[in-house]
């Protein structure tokens, strides 16, 4: 039995969500952490758990494959025993990775032997500083830091809001962390199963979009046109053209817009589930 992980807490509902849009199904119950995985064949089973755990697990084999922040990895100090099939660009409340930061009240950092740091990451604040004392922190590190107690803390931040909030100084950013799909060795099933899930995101940016065009205003029509790739064209029964072109969500309503002017009908528009390059 082949086992991924899953991680809890803030990546779960977006990581259940990526997964459905390829086709694989977590069959959820109760509390369990022990789950059955569906829809993909390397594996049969997932397990829910800490992010942070997630790195240990699949250098352990107890997981063949699994997804967390590259932060967690760090952290972790296993980076070299893992492979990282794929950076995936999703994060609690963004499209995009997070930052492991340095704050504080102060404009700059000072690294002595009578400077207190709090922090959720305390291997990778070892590492920067030297002499000040590390404590580790469970969470609400911005609160410690904001009361005096602590003359930096060191956390995950994705907008940075709370910590401006807070009065206080991103100092520092010591890491910026995407989510990744991580496993214990490279495979050409891993590999195309990172791929399937980056053009599963990669997808959420564009549309799919179909009309007809009179072929004296086929050429018109693809000169206007913004695609990914060239555009679809195929010649019907009746002479006119069928053309399908991949268009950015963004640029969706100027698009139609100057379709519409240029002589396109039976516009259609359709989201995409995937796109593998």
């Amino acid at each position: 039995m082949t086992s991924f992980g899953i991680p809890n807490g803030s990546l779960y509902e977006p990581t259940l969500k990526l997964l459905d849009k390829v086709g694989i199904s977590i069959l959820t119950e109760g509390r369990k952490f022990r789950v059955e995985m569906r829809g993909f064949s390397n594996f049969t089973e997932a397990l829910i758990m800490r992010p942070q755990d997630i790195p240990e697990a699949v250098t352990d084999g107890v997981l063949d494959a699994g997804i967390c922040g590259w932060d967690c990895v760090m952290e972790s100090r296993l980076e070299h025993n893992l492979v990282k099939v794929t950076e995936l660009d999703y994060s609690k409340k963004s499209a995009g990775p997070v930052k492991v930061v340095i704050f504080g009240k102060a404009k700059k950092i000072i690294d002595s032997t009578d400077i207190l740091v709090t922090s959720e990451y305390p291997n990778l604040t070892a590492d920067y500083f030297k002499r000040a004392t590390v404590r580790f922190s469970h969470g609400s590190t911005e609160s410690k830091v904001a009361f005096g107690r602590y003359d930096y803390g060191v956390c995950v931040m994705e907008t940075g809001q709370s910590i401006r909030d807070n009065k206080l100084n991103i100092l520092v950013t010591m890491l910026v962390s995407p989510t990744v799909l991580i496993a214990r060795e490279e495979t050409a099933e891993m590999t195309s199963f990172g791929a399937m899930l980056t053009g599963a995101l990669d997808a959420d940016r564009y549309v799919l979009v179909k009309m007809n065009a009179e072929r004296l205003k086929k050429e018109t029509i693809l000169n206007i046109l913004p695609s990914r790739r060239s555009p679809t064209v195929n010649k019907c029964a009746d002479g006119s053209f069928a053309i399908e072109a991949v268009v950015k969500r963004s640029e969706l309503i100027n698009v139609t817009f100057g379709l519409v002017s240029a002589g396109a009908t039976d516009i259609l528009t359709t989201d995409v589930l995937t796109i593998l390059s």
